[in-house]
């Protein structure tokens, strides 16, 4: 006999249920239970046409799952994106509110399916904090609820925008990332009445400012963006320099991966700082960069750089621990070239010698090789090598060879030419003699 006990201890006979079961039998499963639930199990012993004595115990079964590792993954402005880890047994469904806090009733309520192992809840206010519960529904009844807190973003602004190193057409500008912005828009507007802006990702922090006009105050605003909600403005005030005391600074020497930066010397100065990064239409292909110089630096080699990339460089003057007059620059690096001269300088049956040009700025070449029979093979050679025999070929083959000149970890583009293995030539050398009548024929076959 399986009784269910009520909270008080008191035996619930009419959920009373029995099970008959077979002599030889000594154990048995009892399913169909209720959860967390304290039962009265009694065990008759049956003889024919008499009654044993009972043997009675106690036991409870034991809670449902509740969910587990119940978090906010991601707070938002009027969202929140929750997950769990999903369970192991059978869930139908689950069931996600939040609960109001000064009156019995729920802000948000929804039944998700039991395969989710996570929700977004979007229809909350800006910067307050809410209690999510959420409970995991079985077969057998609900199980035990459990909550997270968490909390909405506040649409706030930067909080500091820095304005620096003007020159006569360009400043920098410095903000610090604030906290959920999907990105950023920054303004700048002329005393003139010259408005523009650009939009930038959630990863910027950094802009330089250019196509200014010299001695001109600019307003430079910046605001975050929250998907598609603009944040509070924040501004700071900058003047471009009327000239600068640098006149000269020019790029030479530009390969596509280096360029030689030169300037005039500044009577007085103490050091220099150079800047560089991709101009406004190149904003991702390199990242900006600076570094100071002494003041009897007027050249230096920028390397690593990515080819067929526009630039801009700013040269600001330094005078101790003041920052003097700036100027600014312009410069592209060179594509990726084409090997030049390829071309074929002799051939046999099973072999094909080619050459070509030095070019400048390659760390290898890579040579490539293949036929209608034979897949592609390739051999990589040193930047000083400038021919190769190519061995070990079918005669009487149509054989297409390619090249590309390497710059460290990038191909350039790829020239090809054709070639015709030779013909195999037979050439028979019969050689007779006669020795005591005997006559000894000698066929020698060679290839050529």
């Amino acid at each position: 006999l399986i009784t269910p006990v009520s909270p008080k201890g008191h035996l619930l006979p009419a959920q009373q249920r029995q099970i008959d079961l077979k002599g030889d039998i000594s154990s048995t499963p009892v399913t169909g239970l209720s959860p967390k639930t304290e039962y009265s199990l009694t065990l008759y012993a049956i003889y024919p046409g008499r009654i044993g004595e009972s043997a009675t115990i106690t036991t409870e079964t034991t809670v449902l799952p509740p969910v587990s590792n119940f978090r906010v993954i991601e707070e938002g402005l009027f969202s929140l994106r929750l997950g769990w880890t999903p369970l192991l047994g059978k869930v139908d469904k689950y069931k996600i509110y939040v609960p109001r806090t000064d009156r019995p009733s729920l802000i948000y309520d929804q039944i998700l399916s039991g395969d989710v192992s996570s929700h977004v809840i979007d229809t909350l206010e800006e910067d307050k904090e809410y209690t999510v519960e959420i409970y995991a529904v079985y077969p057998e009844g609900p199980s035990e609820t459990v909550s997270v807190t968490g909390k909405t973003l506040k649409l706030v602004p930067v909080d500091k925008l820095l304005v620096q190193n003007a020159t006569t057409d360009t400043v920098q500008a410095r903000w610090s990332s604030v906290r959920g912005a999907t990105g950023y828009r920054l303004t700048w507007s002329s005393s003139e009445g010259h408005i523009e802006n650009v939009n930038l990702g959630d990863n910027f922090n950094f802009y330089m400012v250019q196509g200014l006009h010299a001695g001109t105050e600019y307003t430079i605003t910046i605001n975050p963006i929250f998907v598609d909600i603009e944040g509070p403005v924040t501004s700071a005030k900058a003047k471009t320099l009327e000239s600068s005391a640098v006149q000269t600074l020019r790029a030479s020497a530009v390969s596509t991966s280096s360029a030689v930066i030169s300037w005039n010397a500044v009577p007085g100065a103490t050091g220099y700082r150079l800047a560089w990064g991709p101009t406004a239409e190149f904003i991702g292909r390199d990242r900006p960069r600076q570094l100071a110089l002494n003041g009897s630096t007027t050249e230096y080699v920028l390397k690593n750089l990515v080819h067929d990339t526009e630039y801009v460089l700013s040269l600001y003057v330094l005078f101790g621990s003041a920052v003097g007059p700036g100027i600014t620059a312009t410069f592209r690096t060179s594509p990726l070239g084409y090997v030049s001269n390829f071309k074929v300088t002799s051939y046999t049956s099973s072999s094909i010698d080619v050459e070509w040009s030095p070019i400048v700025g390659a760390t290898e070449y890579k040579l490539t090789w293949s036929s209608e029979f034979v897949s592609p093979q390739s051999r990589y050679l040193d930047r000083s090598i400038l021919r190769h025999s190519i061995t070990g070929l079918q005669p009487q083959t149509l054989y297409s060879v390619s090249i590309h000149a390497l710059y460290s970890n990038t191909e350039g583009p790829e020239i090809t030419l054709s070639q015709q293995t030779g013909t195999v030539h037979y050439i028979e050398l019969v050689h007779r003699f006669t020795k005591k009548q005997i006559a000894t024929v000698f066929d020698l076959t060679f290839f050529v």
